[in-house]
């Protein structure tokens, strides 16, 4: 299902008020969900016309492929999408990307794909005189990551979009001067009972199942994934594609 979420944010640059962001996360290809089993979704995320594409890892189940063949497999499939957005498509990696210590995921793969990975790193979007910064962080869970140093990176007047697959340290964000910060690796718990909520949540996101949190100024939004993991199954909780609509607060 697509979320279609509006999103006011202060220090967001006139020349991107209106912003149509796509968010995709979570995509767990592996044999019991194969890179057919996402064509529908990417079909229907392509429908809603995104300026940019921000996804937030964890695209493979590191349990049960080739990690770095799968990793090359899912940035070939997202391609069309990527290329299809005006101002690009950036990525982050989340802990079942990872490779062993200190290595880092190939970047190769998905700069081919039109799709930027952001490793602790800061990238400008320019728009009629104005800027937009995307920071990404690598997994809270596969490496030390200290999101003040990222963030220093980027002017502190600036609209600083972050994207940190693992949501629970969102605080350290806020504190370090984020506008907006975009995670997954919940997938909402994937079995939510009605008046208890969900089952199982991960470590590093037990804080912030899904959906729409506000810390202070400053959103964070949980998308709850399109994949799944053992077991495969959703109750009450969906995958989701989102779309978020950003506005300048004046």
């Amino acid at each position: 299902m697509v979320v279609e979420r509006t999103l006011s944010l202060a220090s967001l640059p006139a020349a991107f008020h209106g912003l149509r962001v796509l968010h995709l996360s979570d995509l767990h290809l592996q044999q019991a969900f194969p890179a057919a089993a996402l064509q529908p979704a990417l079909a229907l995320a392509q429908t809603t016309q995104p300026d940019l594409l921000l996804l937030t890892g964890d695209y493979i189940y590191d349990k049960e492929s080739d990690g770095p063949k799968t990793l090359a497999a899912c940035a070939e499939l997202l391609a069309p999408l990527a290329r299809s957005c005006s101002l690009g498509a950036f990525c982050i990696f989340g802990n079942h990307d990872f490779p062993a210590p200190p290595a880092d995921p190939d970047r190769a793969p998905w700069k081919a794909a039109g799709i930027q990975p952001l490793l602790d790193e800061v990238a400008a979007l320019q728009k009629n005189g104005e800027a937009l910064y995307l920071v990404g962080l690598r997994s809270a869970i596969s490496r030390p990551v200290t999101p003040m140093a990222v963030l220093a990176q980027a002017p502190a007047e600036g609209c600083r979009i972050v994207l940190w697959h693992e949501p629970d340290r969102a605080e350290e964000v806020r504190a370090a001067g984020g506008s907006l910060m975009l995670s997954g690796h919940t997938h909402g718990g994937q079995v939510v009972l009605p008046g208890i909520g969900p089952l199982h949540l991960p470590a590093q996101g037990k804080r912030y199942s899904a959906g729409l949190f506000h810390l202070g100024q400053m959103p964070l939004y949980v998308t709850r994934g399109l994949g799944v993991l053992p077991p495969h199954v959703r109750f009450c909780c969906p995958p989701e594609i989102t779309l978020l609509t950003l506005h300048r607060s004046f």
